[in-house]
């Protein structure tokens, strides 16, 4: 297995100094939002041959993409639309050398059966699985607002014979969905492709949750690191720091520091697996 940061830890960082922090803090790639100033379509072909050659020279990967397209639209339109956008995010991830992209499934505000999303998704992935497969890039629907459980995400994948799209589990999503790390697992081992790891603390006060350093919270790490070593997961576990979203939490630079050796002494002291 693998470490990465999301670039939603530092939307403020340049390429350069992101590239410079996940260094030297031991990281082996940088997952990149997919907006600018960290990458972006309208880039042309210079600009993203710099940015690949960049992480090239430093021995860093770029292991995804993270796009903001969605398919759970019932607008037929709308859903071609994003598959339009998530063609330009491919031909962009196939130029700079990162192997998956991230697309969201349900809008947060679906007021549609879940079993619906889950045929218009579907329906989606089979249309644009043949143009991933050609520019050698796996699509990766990440487990998000009503579509978290590992039971729902995998009627996506089940008789559609599907070469090039797979699971991005967000392990936080599916827990506070109310499925355990076993059973997301024994649903999507053959589909989770990479993974966003964040703890949290429950406020039920405030109907929310509020993300903490690695460790401080509600996550069993230990629990999830032993369940994906018996799978013999060996992608990247990538930190969302959502300082984003949430600029109340630890300052990045803390955050993305932590992480990494929190996560590096968790497989040394428990022989888990060799980074």
């Amino acid at each position: 297995m693998k470490l990465s940061f999301s670039t939603l830890s530092c939307p403020d960082w340049n390429i350069d100094k992101i590239i410079n922090f996940a260094l030297k803090n031991n990281f082996d790639g940088v997952e990149l939002r997919g907006k600018e100033p960290h990458i972006s379509v309208n880039y042309n072909k210079q600009k993203r041959k710099e940015i690949k050659n960049k992480f090239k020279e430093n021995n860093l990967e770029i292991p995804c993409i993270t796009a903001y397209t969605r398919f759970g639209y019932q607008d037929y339109s709308l859903r071609q639309q994003n598959i339009k956008e998530l063609k330009k995010m491919i031909d962009l991830a196939s130029d700079i050398g990162a192997k998956y992209i991230r697309t969201f499934g349900p809008d947060p505000d679906n007021s549609f059966n879940l079993e619906k999303i889950i045929e218009w998704i579907r329906e989606s992935f089979i249309e644009i699985d043949d143009y991933a497969s050609k520019k050698g890039v796996v699509v990766l629907l990440e487990s998000h607002d009503e579509l978290c459980k590992g039971k729902d995400l995998i009627k996506i994948f089940d008789n559609s014979d599907l070469k090039s799209c797979g699971i991005l589990w967000d392990v936080a999503h599916s827990i506070r969905a109310g499925e355990g790390i076993e059973k997301t697992i024994k649903y999507l081992k053959n589909y989770i492709y990479h993974i966003h790891l964040k703890d949290w603390i429950s406020i039920p006060s405030k109907k929310e949750d509020y993300f903490v350093l690695l460790g401080a919270g509600e996550l069993n790490l230990l629990k999830l690191l032993s369940e994906l070593n018996n799978i013999n997961y060996n992608g990247y576990l990538s930190l969302e720091w959502e300082k984003k979203w949430h600029p109340e939490i630890e300052e990045s630079e803390i955050a993305i520091e932590q992480y990494s050796k929190k996560m590096r002494n968790y497989y040394l002291n428990n022989n888990l697996n060799k980074l």
